[in-house]
């Protein structure tokens, strides 16, 4: 029941709608999505079962499931239609070509579906073909932390890129904003200089403390005797 449709049967039958009980429908919507939107390698399956107060039933994670693609009919085909382009994604090809065929067998099967929306999905990986292609593409990755160095083979990503993007943004927020342009790109060079990228832009500590002043002569402190 929408809430619309709420308060108008609670203003006919003079009810306050704190005592009109949500629907098992609005429950298992406002608070299950995860069903549908979740990548399911990702769901925490588990067959241990738990009364529902709001549901009024024992319940497990498989229940929840069923329960919420019982919600529509063609729940359950929407779901096994997006879990086929995530298992795409995640399978790692030999060749281009195998990525290719199993693209384009994908992009047809998208293009029959009865659904509008990956109709649309279709002709957005028809349009994005050659960069989604390219981006299986496996390059050796060497990774240092405090801990740990080692090397990988790992998809080309414009993730480290943004994750250098993030930074000036990051920098922005924690001082409330900046009104020099100039400073404010200083600062952000002297802040990320131990990138090898961009190691020999900031200035040097010696430049930066070229200026000396005369040195300091003795003195005796207050309370000093």
């Amino acid at each position: 029941m929408t809430k619309k449709a709420l308060e108008e049967k609670n203003h006919d039958t003079n009810r306050d709608n704190k005592t009109i009980k949500k629907s098992k429908e609005v429950i298992l919507l406002q608070n299950y999505r995860w069903v549908m939107l979740k990548n399911r390698d990702e769901i925490n399956y588990s067959y241990n079962r738990h009364y529902h107060k709001m549901l009024g039933m024992n319940v497990d994670t498989y229940t929840i499931e069923k329960l919420f693609l019982q919600l529509d009919p063609n729940f359950e085909g929407l779901r096994d239609l997006k879990e086929e382009y995530i298992q795409f994604n995640h399978t790692e090809y030999d060749n281009e070509f195998d990525v290719l065929l199993d693209l384009n067998a994908l992009i047809d099967k998208y293009d029959k579906s009865d659904q509008s929306i990956f109709r649309d999905f279709a002709g957005f990986l028809r349009r994005n073909l050659r960069p989604i292609v390219n981006s299986f593409t496996r390059i050796k990755v060497y990774r240092k932390s405090a801990r740990t160095e080692k090397e990988y083979y790992a998809r080309l990503s414009n993730g480290p890129m943004e994750s250098f993007n993030r930074k000036p943004k990051d920098l922005k927020r924690d001082s409330r904003g900046f009104s020099d342009f100039n400073y404010t790109r200083n600062r952000i060079l002297w802040a990320t200089r131990k990138n090898p990228s961009i190691k020999g832009v900031p200035k040097s500590m010696d430049q930066i403390l070229s200026k000396k002043g005369k040195k300091r002569g003795s003195y005796k402190k207050k309370n000093q005797k």
